[in-house]
């Protein structure tokens, strides 16, 4: 796991995990716009990282044990906004249950709510992933201009972002990592209680939809988070096409955890 870090000179430190399957590369360009306001880390996976091809992804465990680590040394266990995007708000929920750590603000932006099915046997798992994440794997590994289209689309995000963010070079181990990891494995709710938690959709996508279907028995639950629909963006376009409206939104979310904390 590698981390890259830019805006060194301001105070408010935010860690930005992207998306499963992609490459930290395609969040370079909004993270040099956010060091003018923030402190950025930028976190780039194993087996999802070109400078670091022979990597393998394990687990959301640990990756999140690994940036944990990071930020110990190096930040004094503290981040002031955590930021995850899609498959990457399941390394944040790891993120805050690290007792190590003090995370004010979180951000779990395109957050599926659905756990993954309770598979006990091996066959059943291998069947699972060879069906549900090898979908993802052509679709997104071995994606052609057709196939990148399709992405954009379901997502509501632009060809060029499909372009920039899609990584061919990782490995099918790695990917049936990803999902392997959370078979049987649900969300733990509370610790969304570790930091003041804030769960967004872009709804202007038909990925986005599906992903936020049982968002309302989360909030019927009386579970600690807080909840906003951008209507706007699709799957991730928040803080990709819309970084200036990102960078304020959460300003005010992180501003209001401080003066909840301060009281």
């Amino acid at each position: 796991m590698k981390y890259f870090e830019f805006g060194q000179h301001n105070d408010t430190l935010m860690v930005l995990l992207h998306g499963g399957g992609v490459c930290y590369k395609g969040v370079l360009p909004v993270a040099e716009r956010l060091a003018k306001d923030f402190h950025v880390v930028v976190v780039a996976y194993d087996g999802f990282n070109p400078s670091e091809p022979d990597t393998e992804f394990v687990s959301v465990m640990d990756e999140a044990k690994q940036l944990g680590n990071y930020i110990l040394e190096h930040h004094g266990g503290k981040i002031d906004i955590l930021y995850a995007l899609s498959y990457g708000c399941r390394v944040l929920l790891e993120v805050l249950a690290d007792k190590r750590l003090t995370v004010t603000t979180a951000i779990a932006d395109g957050m599926s709510t659905h756990d993954y099915p309770n598979i006990q046997s091996r066959l059943g798992r291998e069947i699972y992933l060879f069906f549900f994440t090898g979908f993802f794997y052509q679709m997104m590994a071995k994606a052609g201009p057709i196939r990148k289209k399709i992405l954009a689309k379901l997502t509501g995000r632009t060809i060029e972002d499909a372009e920039r963010l899609l990584y061919p070079d990782a490995t099918w181990q790695s990917w049936k990592n990803q999902d392997a990891c959370l078979i049987g494995r649900p969300i733990d709710f509370e610790v969304f209680r570790n930091a003041d938690m804030h769960i967004w959709h872009g709804i202007n996508s038909q990925v986005e939809r599906k992903l936020a279907k049982d968002i309302q028995k989360w909030q019927d639950a009386g579970y600690a988070f807080t909840y906003k629909v951008f209507t706007n963006v699709g799957h991730g376009g928040l803080i990709a096409e819309h970084t200036e409206q990102f960078i304020e939104e959460a300003k005010a979310v992180y501003a209001a955890a401080r003066k909840e904390t301060v009281k």
